[in-house]
C-alpha cells in the first residue's frame, strides 16, 4: 500500500511569472512553498521486474559496500567515498569518465538550513546550465573540455549508521512529470544565487521511494542530461514517514553530485 504523506511544492502562482522565486532559508521556503498531500509508492517490486530505470523514470537503486569508515571526516570522504561514487556512476551508465561536483552529509542535527533534510520538492540543477557547469567541474579536476562530449549529472544518496526509515527520500517518476510543470527558481543558500528547476504541484505526479534502505544501498537520481531521448530531471524531497515507529533511528545520509561524460 502507498504511504500517505505531505510534501512541500513551490507555489503554483509562480508558473508563468517573469520573475522566479528565491529559496535559501526556512523563511523563504515557507513563503514560496506549500504542503500538498501525496501517496508515495514502494517501487522495489517494479525495480525487480525491470520496469523503472535512470533513463525512463529518472531513478534506480544499486548497492555499494563503501570503504569509508567516517562520513564526518571530509578528507576520508573525498579520498575514499567520492571516487567510489564516480566508479559507480561509470558502471551503471556506461560513461567514459565521471567527476564529482560535491557532496552533502545530512543528519538529525543539521548545522544550518542547507544541511537539513530536504523539505520541498526540487531538482538539484537546471539543464540550461549543464554545459557551463560541466566544463567548470572538468577544469576543477584538471580535465580540459573537448568537442564531441555530452554530459549528464547524477545524484547518489546512501544512508549510513542506520537504515533509512525516518525521513526517507521520495522522488517523482519522471514519466508522470510534464515539462510544463517545471519552473525556474533560484537557490540562495550559503550566499549563492544559482538557477535551479522545480515542479509545481500536479495530482498526476507519481511519487516513489525505496522503504527501509540499508546502509549498503544507493539511490541514483537523474539531475540533468543533455543526451536526446532521455529523462532530464528527477525531482525529490524527504518526507515524514507515518509508518516509522517511535523507536526508529534517525536518518543519516550522504549524497554526492557526479558529472558523467559521454562521447557525443
Amino acid at each position: 500500500m502507498p504511504v500517505a504523506a505531505m510534501v512541500r511544492y513551490v507555489n503554483a502562482e509562480w508558473r508563468g511569472r517573469a520573475e522566479s522565486p528565491r529559496i535559501g532559508s526556512k523563511e523563504s521556503r515557507r513563503e514560496n512553498t506549500a504542503y500538498q498531500s501525496v501517496n508515495v509508492h514502494d517501487v522495489r517490486p517494479e525495480l525487480a521486474r525491470g520496469e523503472v530505470g535512470l533513463d525512463s523514470a529518472g531513478f534506480t537503486l544499486t548497492t555499494s559496500r563503501t570503504a569509508c569508515t567516517n562520513f564526518h571526516d571530509e578528507k576520508l570522504v573525498k579520498d575514499v567515498y567520492l571516487p567510489e561514487m564516480c566508479e559507480l556512476i561509470k558502471q551503471i551508465t556506461g560513461a567514459d569518465a565521471a567527476y564529482t561536483y560535491g557532496h552533502l552529509v545530512r543528519t538529525e542535527t543539521p548545522k544550518d538550513f542547507n544541511d537539513g533534510y530536504a523539505r520541498f520538492v526540487h531538482c538539484d540543477y537546471n539543464v540550461r546550465r549543464i554545459v557551463e557547469m560541466s566544463h567548470d567541474v572538468l577544469r576543477k579536476h584538471g580535465a580540459e573540455p573537448t568537442d564531441g562530449k555530452v554530459y549528464a549529472w547524477f545524484n547518489t544518496w546512501q544512508p549510513f549508521d542506520n537504515p533509512a526509515v525516518n525521513n526517507p527520500l521520495a522522488f517523482i517518476d519522471a514519466r508522470s512529470l510534464p515539462q510544463e510543470d517545471l519552473i525556474d527558481y533560484y537557490y540562495t543558500g550559503r550566499n549563492r544565487d544559482s538557477l535551479v528547476a522545480a515542479p509545481v504541484h500536479n495530482p498526476d505526479h507519481r511519487w516513489c521511494y525505496f522503504p527501509e534502505m540499508s546502509t549498503e544501498e544507493v539511490i541514483v537520481l537523474k539531475q540533468m542530461d543533455q543526451r536526446p531521448g532521455r529523462v532530464i530531471y528527477c525531482p525529490h524531497t524527504s518526507f515524514d514517514n507515518p509508518d516509522a515507529g517511535k523507536d526508529a533511528p534517525p536518518r543519516r545520509s550522504i549524497e554526492t553530485r557526479v558529472v558523467a561524460v559521454f562521447e557525443g
